[in-house]
Protein backbone atom coordinates (compact mmCIF):
# COMPACT_ATOMS: atom_id res chain seq x y z
CA UNK A 1 0.00 0.00 0.00
CA UNK A 2 2.84 2.39 0.84
CA UNK A 3 4.44 1.80 -2.57
CA UNK A 4 1.11 2.32 -4.37
CA UNK A 5 0.42 5.52 -2.44
CA UNK A 6 3.88 6.96 -3.26
CA UNK A 7 3.50 6.03 -6.93
CA UNK A 8 0.15 7.75 -7.09
CA UNK A 9 1.51 10.96 -5.55
CA UNK A 10 4.46 10.89 -7.97
CA UNK A 11 2.18 10.42 -10.99
CA UNK A 12 -0.19 13.13 -9.85
CA UNK A 13 2.71 15.55 -9.47
CA UNK A 14 3.98 14.82 -12.98
CA UNK A 15 0.52 15.32 -14.47
CA UNK A 16 0.07 18.61 -12.59
CA UNK A 17 3.39 19.98 -13.85
CA UNK A 18 2.56 18.87 -17.40
CA UNK A 19 -0.80 20.63 -17.23
CA UNK A 20 0.80 23.87 -16.02
CA UNK A 21 3.47 23.77 -18.73
CA UNK A 22 0.83 23.02 -21.35
CA UNK A 23 -1.24 26.03 -20.33
CA UNK A 24 1.79 28.31 -20.17
CA UNK A 25 3.30 27.42 -23.53
CA UNK A 26 0.33 26.70 -25.73
CA UNK A 27 0.27 28.22 -29.23
CA UNK A 28 -2.10 31.11 -29.90
CA UNK A 29 -5.00 30.63 -32.28
CA UNK A 30 -3.20 32.38 -35.15
CA UNK A 31 -0.53 29.69 -35.22
CA UNK A 32 2.02 32.42 -35.94
CA UNK A 33 3.44 33.09 -32.50
CA UNK A 34 4.23 31.03 -29.44
CA UNK A 35 2.76 32.69 -26.34
CA UNK A 36 4.84 31.86 -23.26
CA UNK A 37 3.24 32.22 -19.85
CA UNK A 38 6.29 34.05 -18.48
CA UNK A 39 7.76 36.44 -21.04
CA UNK A 40 11.07 38.18 -20.37
CA UNK A 41 10.49 41.94 -20.74
CA UNK A 42 11.99 45.22 -19.60
CA UNK A 43 10.48 48.34 -21.24
CA UNK A 44 7.44 48.89 -23.45
CA UNK A 45 5.65 45.57 -22.92
CA UNK A 46 2.79 45.13 -20.48
CA UNK A 47 0.46 42.20 -19.95
CA UNK A 48 -1.81 43.57 -22.69
CA UNK A 49 0.22 45.88 -24.96
CA UNK A 50 3.43 46.28 -26.93
CA UNK A 51 4.26 49.96 -27.39
CA UNK A 52 6.34 51.07 -30.37
CA UNK A 53 7.32 54.55 -31.50
CA UNK A 54 8.21 56.32 -34.74
CA UNK A 55 9.17 59.80 -35.89
CA UNK A 56 8.29 61.21 -39.28
CA UNK A 57 7.64 64.56 -40.93
CA UNK A 58 3.95 65.36 -40.34
CA UNK A 59 3.95 69.13 -40.86
CA UNK A 60 5.71 71.63 -43.09
CA UNK A 61 6.48 71.50 -46.80
CA UNK A 62 7.50 67.83 -46.83
CA UNK A 63 4.52 66.51 -44.87
CA UNK A 64 2.23 65.85 -47.84
CA UNK A 65 4.76 63.55 -49.47
CA UNK A 66 4.88 61.15 -46.53
CA UNK A 67 1.39 61.49 -45.06
CA UNK A 68 0.26 57.89 -45.84
CA UNK A 69 3.05 56.15 -43.90
CA UNK A 70 1.87 56.30 -40.28
CA UNK A 71 -1.84 55.67 -41.02
CA UNK A 72 -0.84 52.61 -43.06
CA UNK A 73 1.30 51.15 -40.29
CA UNK A 74 -1.41 51.80 -37.72
CA UNK A 75 -4.03 50.20 -39.97
CA UNK A 76 -1.90 47.07 -40.42
CA UNK A 77 -1.23 46.80 -36.69
CA UNK A 78 -4.98 47.23 -36.06
CA UNK A 79 -5.61 44.30 -38.41
CA UNK A 80 -3.07 42.16 -36.53
CA UNK A 81 -4.65 43.14 -33.21
CA UNK A 82 -8.21 42.41 -34.34
CA UNK A 83 -7.77 39.40 -36.61
CA UNK A 84 -4.58 37.71 -35.39
CA UNK A 85 -4.97 38.39 -31.65
CA UNK A 86 -1.95 40.65 -31.70
CA UNK A 87 1.49 39.26 -30.94
CA UNK A 88 2.20 37.22 -27.84
CA UNK A 89 -1.38 37.82 -26.75
CA UNK A 90 -0.76 41.57 -26.71
CA UNK A 91 -2.00 44.40 -28.92
CA UNK A 92 0.49 46.58 -30.79
CA UNK A 93 0.35 50.32 -30.13
CA UNK A 94 2.27 52.71 -32.40
CA UNK A 95 2.98 56.23 -31.13
CA UNK A 96 4.03 58.71 -33.84
CA UNK A 97 5.82 62.03 -33.38
CA UNK A 98 6.36 64.85 -35.89
CA UNK A 99 10.07 65.53 -36.44
CA UNK A 100 9.55 67.92 -39.39
CA UNK A 101 12.58 66.31 -41.11
CA UNK A 102 14.78 68.20 -38.61
CA UNK A 103 17.80 66.66 -36.83
CA UNK A 104 17.21 68.73 -33.68
CA UNK A 105 13.49 68.02 -33.56
CA UNK A 106 14.13 64.39 -34.47
CA UNK A 107 16.31 64.04 -31.38
CA UNK A 108 13.74 65.78 -29.18
CA UNK A 109 10.95 63.48 -30.37
CA UNK A 110 13.07 60.35 -30.00
CA UNK A 111 13.83 61.36 -26.41
CA UNK A 112 10.12 61.80 -25.72
CA UNK A 113 9.25 58.39 -27.08
CA UNK A 114 12.04 56.68 -25.16
CA UNK A 115 12.02 58.57 -21.85
CA UNK A 116 8.35 59.51 -21.48
CA UNK A 117 6.39 57.03 -23.57
CA UNK A 118 8.72 54.15 -22.67
CA UNK A 119 8.54 52.46 -26.07
CA UNK A 120 9.97 49.01 -26.62
CA UNK A 121 11.55 50.04 -29.92
CA UNK A 122 11.49 52.68 -32.62
CA UNK A 123 10.32 51.48 -36.02
CA UNK A 124 10.42 53.04 -39.46
CA UNK A 125 11.79 56.46 -38.47
CA UNK A 126 11.85 58.37 -41.74
CA UNK A 127 14.36 60.75 -43.27
CA UNK A 128 18.14 60.83 -43.31
CA UNK A 129 18.31 64.24 -41.63
CA UNK A 130 16.01 63.37 -38.74
CA UNK A 131 17.51 59.92 -38.14
CA UNK A 132 21.01 61.40 -38.19
CA UNK A 133 19.96 63.68 -35.35
CA UNK A 134 18.64 60.77 -33.31
CA UNK A 135 20.91 57.85 -33.97
CA UNK A 136 23.75 58.47 -31.49
CA UNK A 137 21.34 59.06 -28.60
CA UNK A 138 19.14 56.07 -29.44
CA UNK A 139 22.14 53.76 -29.62
CA UNK A 140 23.51 55.13 -26.34
CA UNK A 141 20.16 54.25 -24.77
CA UNK A 142 20.38 50.75 -26.31
CA UNK A 143 16.93 51.03 -27.85
CA UNK A 144 16.28 49.04 -31.04
CA UNK A 145 15.96 51.51 -33.95
CA UNK A 146 14.49 49.11 -36.45
CA UNK A 147 13.92 49.41 -40.18
CA UNK A 148 14.66 53.11 -40.51
CA UNK A 149 13.22 54.62 -43.68
CA UNK A 150 16.47 56.03 -44.95
CA UNK A 151 19.03 54.29 -47.10
CA UNK A 152 22.10 56.25 -45.99
CA UNK A 153 25.02 53.86 -46.23
CA UNK A 154 26.17 54.66 -42.68
CA UNK A 155 23.32 52.60 -41.18
CA UNK A 156 25.26 49.56 -42.32
CA UNK A 157 28.01 50.44 -39.82
CA UNK A 158 26.84 47.93 -37.21
CA UNK A 159 29.90 48.58 -35.02
CA UNK A 160 29.05 52.28 -34.63
CA UNK A 161 25.25 51.86 -34.62
CA UNK A 162 24.60 48.35 -33.24
CA UNK A 163 20.93 49.09 -32.44
CA UNK A 164 20.07 50.59 -35.86
CA UNK A 165 18.84 48.53 -38.81
CA UNK A 166 17.94 50.00 -42.19
CA UNK A 167 14.89 48.87 -44.15
CA UNK A 168 15.17 50.31 -47.65
CA UNK A 169 18.11 49.61 -50.00
CA UNK A 170 21.05 51.88 -49.40
CA UNK A 171 21.37 54.96 -51.59
CA UNK A 172 24.92 54.26 -52.74
CA UNK A 173 23.84 50.90 -54.12
CA UNK A 174 20.82 52.47 -55.83
CA UNK A 175 23.10 55.04 -57.43
CA UNK A 176 25.39 52.26 -58.68
CA UNK A 177 22.45 50.31 -60.13
CA UNK A 178 21.11 53.37 -61.94
CA UNK A 179 24.57 54.40 -63.09
CA UNK A 180 25.21 50.97 -64.56
CA UNK A 181 21.83 50.97 -66.31
CA UNK A 182 22.58 54.33 -67.94
CA UNK A 183 26.10 53.27 -68.86
CA UNK A 184 24.63 50.23 -70.62
CA UNK A 185 21.72 52.05 -72.33
CA UNK A 186 22.79 55.71 -72.61
CA UNK A 187 26.47 55.39 -73.42
CA UNK A 188 28.04 58.67 -74.52
CA UNK A 189 25.19 60.80 -73.13
CA UNK A 190 25.79 63.83 -70.90
CA UNK A 191 24.33 63.55 -67.39
CA UNK A 192 23.72 66.42 -64.97
CA UNK A 193 22.84 65.81 -61.32
CA UNK A 194 20.83 67.70 -58.72
CA UNK A 195 21.29 66.23 -55.25
CA UNK A 196 20.33 67.03 -51.67
CA UNK A 197 23.36 68.25 -49.73
CA UNK A 198 23.42 65.53 -47.05
CA UNK A 199 24.22 61.84 -46.74
CA UNK A 200 21.12 60.94 -48.75
CA UNK A 201 22.01 63.04 -51.78
CA UNK A 202 25.75 62.51 -51.64
CA UNK A 203 25.40 58.72 -51.39
CA UNK A 204 23.12 58.63 -54.45
CA UNK A 205 25.36 60.98 -56.41
CA UNK A 206 28.55 59.08 -55.60
CA UNK A 207 27.07 55.67 -56.37
CA UNK A 208 25.96 56.76 -59.84
CA UNK A 209 29.35 58.30 -60.56
CA UNK A 210 31.15 55.10 -59.56
CA UNK A 211 29.48 53.06 -62.30
CA UNK A 212 28.57 55.66 -64.96
CA UNK A 213 31.44 58.10 -64.80
CA UNK A 214 31.75 61.86 -64.41
CA UNK A 215 28.80 64.25 -64.57
CA UNK A 216 28.59 67.10 -67.07
CA UNK A 217 27.32 69.36 -64.28
CA UNK A 218 26.49 69.09 -60.57
CA UNK A 219 24.29 71.22 -58.31
CA UNK A 220 23.19 70.67 -54.71
CA UNK A 221 20.45 72.12 -52.53
CA UNK A 222 19.77 72.22 -48.80
CA UNK A 223 16.84 70.25 -47.37
CA UNK A 224 15.54 73.53 -45.91
CA UNK A 225 15.60 75.39 -49.25
CA UNK A 226 12.43 76.98 -50.60
CA UNK A 227 13.60 77.47 -54.19
CA UNK A 228 15.95 75.53 -56.46
CA UNK A 229 15.44 77.39 -59.74
CA UNK A 230 18.98 78.78 -59.84
CA UNK A 231 20.45 75.29 -59.49
CA UNK A 232 18.19 73.97 -62.24
CA UNK A 233 19.09 76.89 -64.51
CA UNK A 234 22.77 76.09 -64.06
CA UNK A 235 22.15 72.45 -64.93
CA UNK A 236 20.08 73.37 -67.98
CA UNK A 237 22.90 75.57 -69.28
CA UNK A 238 25.12 72.47 -69.46
CA UNK A 239 22.65 71.06 -72.03
CA UNK A 240 22.61 67.51 -70.60
CA UNK A 241 20.83 64.59 -72.22
CA UNK A 242 19.94 63.16 -68.81
CA UNK A 243 18.91 64.91 -65.58
CA UNK A 244 19.60 62.80 -62.48
CA UNK A 245 17.48 63.96 -59.55
CA UNK A 246 18.66 62.57 -56.24
CA UNK A 247 16.08 64.59 -54.37
CA UNK A 248 13.08 64.08 -52.09
CA UNK A 249 9.54 64.29 -53.56
CA UNK A 250 8.86 67.98 -52.85
CA UNK A 251 12.06 69.03 -54.62
CA UNK A 252 11.64 66.53 -57.43
CA UNK A 253 8.20 68.06 -58.05
CA UNK A 254 9.81 71.53 -58.15
CA UNK A 255 12.24 70.23 -60.78
CA UNK A 256 9.38 68.98 -62.95
CA UNK A 257 7.63 72.34 -62.59
CA UNK A 258 10.80 74.12 -63.71
CA UNK A 259 11.23 71.81 -66.71
CA UNK A 260 7.64 72.41 -67.79
CA UNK A 261 7.92 76.19 -67.41
CA UNK A 262 11.14 76.26 -69.45
CA UNK A 263 10.22 73.68 -72.11
CA UNK A 264 13.17 71.55 -71.01
CA UNK A 265 12.82 67.84 -71.73
CA UNK A 266 15.87 65.81 -70.70
CA UNK A 267 15.60 62.14 -69.84
CA UNK A 268 14.89 62.17 -66.10
CA UNK A 269 16.18 59.57 -63.65
CA UNK A 270 15.31 59.67 -59.94
CA UNK A 271 15.56 57.76 -56.67
CA UNK A 272 12.93 55.34 -55.42
CA UNK A 273 12.29 57.70 -52.50
CA UNK A 274 10.02 59.48 -54.97
CA UNK A 275 7.13 57.03 -54.88
CA UNK A 276 5.31 57.28 -58.20
CA UNK A 277 1.87 57.97 -56.75
CA UNK A 278 3.13 60.62 -54.35
CA UNK A 279 5.19 62.38 -57.02
CA UNK A 280 2.25 62.29 -59.44
CA UNK A 281 -0.02 63.92 -56.85
CA UNK A 282 2.55 66.66 -56.17
CA UNK A 283 3.19 67.34 -59.86
CA UNK A 284 -0.50 67.09 -60.74
CA UNK A 285 -1.53 69.38 -57.91
CA UNK A 286 -3.78 67.17 -55.80
CA UNK A 287 -4.80 63.73 -54.62
CA UNK A 288 -8.01 63.26 -56.62
CA UNK A 289 -7.86 60.78 -59.48
CA UNK A 290 -7.82 63.37 -62.28
CA UNK A 291 -4.90 65.31 -60.81
CA UNK A 292 -2.90 62.18 -60.07
CA UNK A 293 -3.47 61.02 -63.64
CA UNK A 294 -2.30 64.40 -64.94
CA UNK A 295 0.77 64.02 -62.75
CA UNK A 296 1.53 60.57 -64.15
CA UNK A 297 1.35 61.97 -67.68
CA UNK A 298 3.76 64.74 -66.72
CA UNK A 299 6.37 62.37 -65.25
CA UNK A 300 5.91 59.59 -67.83
CA UNK A 301 9.20 58.25 -69.13
CA UNK A 302 11.07 58.90 -65.89
CA UNK A 303 13.41 56.07 -64.91
CA UNK A 304 13.68 55.01 -61.29
CA UNK A 305 13.93 51.84 -59.19
CA UNK A 306 11.41 49.82 -57.21
CA UNK A 307 11.22 46.95 -54.72
CA UNK A 308 7.49 46.67 -53.96
CA UNK A 309 4.37 45.66 -55.85
CA UNK A 310 2.79 48.30 -58.09
CA UNK A 311 -0.63 49.38 -56.75
CA UNK A 312 -1.83 49.91 -60.34
CA UNK A 313 -0.24 47.13 -62.38
CA UNK A 314 -0.58 44.60 -59.54
CA UNK A 315 -4.11 45.57 -58.49
CA UNK A 316 -5.37 42.01 -59.02
CA UNK A 317 -2.52 40.40 -57.09
CA UNK A 318 -3.99 38.66 -54.00
CA UNK A 319 -1.53 40.49 -51.75
CA UNK A 320 -2.67 43.84 -53.16
CA UNK A 321 -6.33 42.86 -52.84
CA UNK A 322 -5.69 42.02 -49.19
CA UNK A 323 -3.79 45.28 -48.69
CA UNK A 324 -6.77 47.18 -50.07
CA UNK A 325 -9.12 45.30 -47.74
CA UNK A 326 -6.97 46.09 -44.71
CA UNK A 327 -6.68 49.78 -45.55
CA UNK A 328 -10.42 50.12 -46.11
CA UNK A 329 -11.44 48.18 -43.01
CA UNK A 330 -8.97 49.72 -40.57
CA UNK A 331 -9.04 53.38 -41.65
CA UNK A 332 -5.85 53.36 -43.70
CA UNK A 333 -5.09 55.80 -46.53
CA UNK A 334 -5.97 55.32 -50.21
CA UNK A 335 -3.71 52.82 -51.95
CA UNK A 336 -0.45 54.14 -53.32
CA UNK A 337 3.24 53.35 -53.41
CA UNK A 338 3.75 54.62 -49.86
CA UNK A 339 0.91 52.57 -48.40
CA UNK A 340 2.39 49.47 -50.04
CA UNK A 341 5.83 50.33 -48.69
CA UNK A 342 4.56 51.08 -45.17
CA UNK A 343 2.62 47.83 -44.86
CA UNK A 344 5.63 45.84 -46.02
CA UNK A 345 7.66 47.47 -43.24
CA UNK A 346 4.90 46.83 -40.68
CA UNK A 347 4.77 43.16 -41.71
CA UNK A 348 8.50 42.86 -41.02
CA UNK A 349 8.06 44.48 -37.61
CA UNK A 350 5.30 42.03 -36.71
CA UNK A 351 7.53 39.15 -37.81
CA UNK A 352 10.30 40.51 -35.57
CA UNK A 353 7.99 40.65 -32.55
CA UNK A 354 6.78 37.12 -33.28
CA UNK A 355 10.35 35.84 -33.30
CA UNK A 356 11.09 37.63 -30.03
CA UNK A 357 7.97 36.06 -28.51
CA UNK A 358 8.96 32.61 -29.69
CA UNK A 359 12.38 33.21 -28.11
CA UNK A 360 10.56 34.13 -24.88
CA UNK A 361 12.51 37.41 -24.82
CA UNK A 362 10.76 40.67 -25.60
CA UNK A 363 13.29 42.88 -23.89
CA UNK A 364 14.86 45.59 -26.01
CA UNK A 365 17.94 43.43 -26.48
CA UNK A 366 15.76 40.43 -27.25
CA UNK A 367 13.92 42.32 -29.98
CA UNK A 368 17.21 43.41 -31.56
CA UNK A 369 18.46 39.84 -31.45
CA UNK A 370 15.23 38.66 -33.05
CA UNK A 371 15.63 41.19 -35.88
CA UNK A 372 19.21 40.11 -36.52
CA UNK A 373 18.08 36.48 -36.83
CA UNK A 374 15.55 36.99 -39.65
CA UNK A 375 16.42 35.08 -42.82
CA UNK A 376 14.45 34.56 -46.01
CA UNK A 377 11.46 36.60 -44.89
CA UNK A 378 9.35 38.02 -47.68
CA UNK A 379 6.69 40.57 -46.83
CA UNK A 380 3.58 39.98 -48.96
CA UNK A 381 3.96 43.23 -50.92
CA UNK A 382 7.61 42.92 -51.95
CA UNK A 383 8.54 42.15 -55.54
CA UNK A 384 9.31 38.54 -56.35
CA UNK A 385 13.00 37.88 -55.82
CA UNK A 386 13.35 40.35 -52.94
CA UNK A 387 13.47 39.13 -49.34
CA UNK A 388 14.81 40.14 -45.95
CA UNK A 389 18.07 38.63 -44.71
CA UNK A 390 19.68 40.12 -41.61
CA UNK A 391 22.43 39.26 -39.16
CA UNK A 392 24.49 40.86 -36.42
CA UNK A 393 26.89 42.05 -39.14
CA UNK A 394 24.34 42.86 -41.85
CA UNK A 395 21.96 45.67 -40.94
CA UNK A 396 20.24 46.34 -44.29
CA UNK A 397 16.92 44.52 -44.65
CA UNK A 398 16.36 44.99 -48.40
CA UNK A 399 19.26 44.69 -50.81
CA UNK A 400 17.90 44.49 -54.34
CA UNK A 401 16.12 46.87 -56.74
CA UNK A 402 14.30 46.67 -60.06
CA UNK A 403 14.97 49.45 -62.59
CA UNK A 404 11.61 50.77 -63.82
CA UNK A 405 10.12 53.35 -66.16
CA UNK A 406 7.03 55.29 -65.08
CA UNK A 407 4.24 55.03 -67.65
CA UNK A 408 1.54 57.64 -68.34
CA UNK A 409 -0.97 55.26 -66.73
CA UNK A 410 1.09 55.16 -63.53
CA UNK A 411 2.30 51.61 -64.19
CA UNK A 412 5.95 50.96 -63.35
CA UNK A 413 7.40 49.10 -66.34
CA UNK A 414 10.21 46.75 -65.34
CA UNK A 415 13.45 47.34 -67.25
CA UNK A 416 15.19 44.11 -66.21
CA UNK A 417 14.30 40.42 -65.98
CA UNK A 418 14.72 40.38 -62.21
CA UNK A 419 15.72 42.70 -59.37
CA UNK A 420 19.40 43.67 -59.31
CA UNK A 421 21.30 42.98 -56.11
CA UNK A 422 22.82 45.91 -54.25
CA UNK A 423 26.50 46.34 -55.02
Amino acid sequence: MTWIRKSWFWLAGVLAVAAIVGMACGDDDSGATKTPGVLKTDVGVSATEITLGTTIVQSGSLAAAYQPVVPTMQAYFAKVNAEDKGVCGRTIVLKAEDDQYSPALGLEKAKKLIEQDKVLALVGNLGTAAVTGQVAYVNEQKVPMLYVSTGASKWGDYATYPYTIGYIPDYTSEGKILGQYFKDHFAGKKVAVLYQNDDFGKNGRDGFKQTFGAFAAEQSYEATATDINSQLANLKSANPDVLYLYSTPAFTAKAFAYMKANAWKPQVVESYVNSATTLASLVGGGTDAAKIQAGFQAIAGTISTNYILDPIADAANPAMVEHKRIMEKYSGPPLGSLSVYAQSLAELMVKTLQVACTNNDMTRQGVLTAAESIKGFRASLLLAGIQVDLSATDHFALQALMPVEIQATGVLKALADKPIAAQ
